[in-house]
């Protein structure tokens, strides 16, 4: 069983479930609408959220690929680039 989450594992996400994804987090109970977050892409075109005020601030990997993701003071780490067709 451990072996299974050793790596990323990435299953393709539908047109309708990314439809439910944008839903859910616009208008969830202080949805991004309300915080001004933002949608970003890795390099490998995975995309994540950040909420609050939507700027880069720390790093991390995509839950995807492993990818490092997100920044420091608003600018972000190699690769990363706005999901505009997310918001």
């Amino acid at each position: 069983m451990n072996r299974l989450y050793e790596d990323p594992q990435y299953e393709e996400v539908t047109p309708e479930e990314l439809a439910s994804i944008k839903i859910a987090m616009v208008d969830g109970r202080g949805g991004m609408a309300t915080n001004s977050g933002h949608w970003y892409n890795c390099i490998n075109g995975h995309p994540f959220a950040i909420g609050e005020c939507g700027m880069l601030m720390q790093l991390a990997r995509c839950p995807e690929c492993g990818a490092p993701i997100g920044g420091h003071n608003h600018q972000a780490v190699e690769g990363v680039s706005r999901a505009e067709h997310m918001e």
